[in-house]
């Protein structure tokens, strides 16, 4: 027998089925991470806008399924995401991402990414197919201190996207969980 033919057998009885299937959507996605890494110098510009008029906006976590509303949500396969409202019916979408359909890529901040946007609008006005929860915290979440953690964050070169980060948590990786996780600052 052919070793990569073993190589591949061995390796797909080791994958979860959840994982073929993030695979298969990662495949079937048209995903250009140029624009996230290009906009991420607009993203550093709303957050320090906002940081101006703070006191307007409110910050609430979320977490959904990854990728497509047709992957099931499960402990280690999910998303985070920010909802910045100012106002009542004005928000948008912020979350870390990576610039490339693998495991390991750069990552950036984004604002309305459309799988973001589409998931948090089934959740408000449609069936939820994205399973989309709310965070529970008690006092809500401090906008100043953890706009100013993701501008930090921004700021730093030195993190790495990296897809299973909630699971391994390695040195200087993020990926949408922890970088919720390592911003996200409750009020006091």
């Amino acid at each position: 027998m052919n070793v990569r033919i073993l190589i591949l057998l061995l390796s797909l009885t080791l994958v979860s089925c959840s994982t073929l299937k993030i695979g298969a959507e990662l495949i079937a996605v048209d995903f250009d991470g140029r624009a996230l890494l290009n906009d991420e110098v607009h993203v550093k510009e709303k957050l320090l806008e906002i940081l101006l008029d703070q006191e307007n906006y409110t910050m609430t976590g979320y977490t959904r399924k990854t990728i497509s509303p047709k992957v099931e949500r499960t402990p280690y396969h999910y998303h985070s995401f920010y909802i910045v409202t100012c106002e009542k019916d004005t928000y948008f979408a912020l979350s870390f991402s990576g610039t490339k359909k693998w495991f390991r890529s750069t990552g950036a901040w984004a604002i309305n990414t459309h799988t973001d946007v589409s998931s948090y609008h089934s959740y408000l006005y449609e069936d939820n197919e994205w399973d989309v929860q709310k965070i529970p915290l008690a006092k809500g979440i401090n906008t100043e201190k953890t706009l100013r953690n993701i501008i930090h964050k921004i700021d730093d070169d030195n993190i790495t996207y990296y897809y299973n980060d909630h699971i391994n948590d390695e040195n200087n990786m993020e990926n949408c969980n922890t970088a919720l996780q390592n911003t996200l600052v409750e009020n006091e």
